[in-house]
């Protein structure tokens, strides 16, 4: 890739220790606030044999117990003793799987150590029948979950569009299912909807008994659809101001909220809630929101974190943060976030910024009442 790892509205896509990142928090409370989790950020703060570091740090709890963690633009290889990172070609892929089962994480890719490639590539529907570069036309990973015995992964298309940092852009959203328990890639299918509206669908996942909700984004307004549980392929549903229409052209935002185009929908204690970096740019503010409903209105917006940029390095910043419901411990929530630079450079002089760091956040924290 020509440019940095990132997006802008669509920053997707990993893990790190948090020495050095620690930060003032605005919890508005005294005796309750987020502390920084060192389990999980040293499980993934890797020097070598598959991942090293990522972003999007999307997770899906397996059937069997174990958990998918879910990485856009990642690299690989060697991490040197002085942290620095050695160049590889390519010098990272555009998405990879790492399997965690206990204290062990494997990670997943196509290609060999020597040459990886991509978990996921693009089909030749979504490159016109031609060949490509991972730097011209990629998938970035987004929620998944399960169905009849089968993981089921949304996926944005992304292709490079221009030159510069900023130069890629979105083409539609895919749904890519594969076979257990090894994760092996069964078929890749549009969803068409997504180009009718331009929502970027799969963000998110809710399962409710009578459906499965899809979040999406769009100009940094959340969308919902829904499909009937256990049947993602048939017709979907969209939300409007005055209930659901099969038309996916009158879908309009949730109303009430600015989401990062990386966002939870979780359940507790039956009410729902959102947890997301807010929509304005790079905005270091992690919130939670509450709603009686998959689909709002949310209210009760809290401020849950700021995250913290070293004096060090004015090039970072951070983005997209995300709920791991599954590795809920002792009433605290466990949340990562992204971190990454505007400078490609920073990510081979310090192999510790381009990887999520982990917080655990109070559930008292969320207002739940409604």
């Amino acid at each position: 890739m020509k440019t940095i790892l990132i997006t802008i509205t669509y920053l997707l896509l990993f893990l790190s220790s948090c020495t050095g990142f620690q930060g003032r928090q605005k919890t508005g409370t005294t005796d309750l606030k987020p502390v920084q989790d060192t389990i999980f950020s040293e499980m993934f703060n890797r020097d070598c044999c598959g991942y090293t570091g990522g972003d999007g740090t999307i997770s899906v709890l397996m059937p069997d117990g174990r958990t998918i963690w879910i990485f856009g633009d990642t690299f690989l290889g060697t991490v040197n003793p002085d942290n620095t990172r050695p160049k590889m070609t390519p010098i990272f892929i555009r998405n990879s799987v790492v399997v965690q089962d206990g204290d062990s994480v494997i990670t997943l890719h196509q290609g060999t150590r020597e040459h990886p490639v991509s978990f996921v590539i693009p089909p030749p529907e979504a490159t016109g029948g031609l060949k490509v570069s991972e730097d011209s036309i990629w998938f970035w990973p987004c929620d998944g979950f399960f169905e009849n015995n089968k993981f089921k992964l949304f996926l944005s298309g992304m292709m490079q569009g221009d030159t510069g940092m900023w130069g890629f852009r979105w083409t539609g959203t895919w749904l890519a299912t594969y076979s257990l328990p090894g994760i092996k890639e069964e078929k890749i299918i549009p969803i068409p909807c997504s180009v009718e509206n331009q929502v970027h669908y799969g963000n998110a996942i809710l399962e409710e008994k009578d459906y499965t909700y899809v979040y999406g984004a769009k100009e940094s307004k959340p969308h919902v659809a829904r499909f009937k549980a256990g049947d993602v392929e048939s017709p979907w549903e969209f939300y409007t101001s005055t209930g659901w229409s099969s038309d996916p052209a009158e879908s309009v935002p949730m109303p009430d909220i600015e989401v990062s185009e990386q966002f939870s929908v979780i359940k507790i204690k039956n009410k729902y809630v959102l947890i997301t970096q807010t929509g304005v740019f790079l905005s270091p503010g992690i919130y939670s929101f509450v709603s009686d409903k998959p689909y709002g209105s949310w209210n009760k917006k809290t401020l849950l974190y700021t995250t913290p940029i070293p004096e060090s390095n004015k090039n970072l910043f951070t983005y997209n943060a995300m709920a791991h419901p599954q590795f809920m411990k002792d009433g605290k929530l466990l949340i990562s976030y992204n971190t990454n630079s505007f400078i490609l450079e920073d990510h081979f002089r310090d192999a510790d910024i381009y990887r999520p760091r982990f917080i655990r956040v109070p559930l008292k924290m969320i207002d739940l009442s409604l």
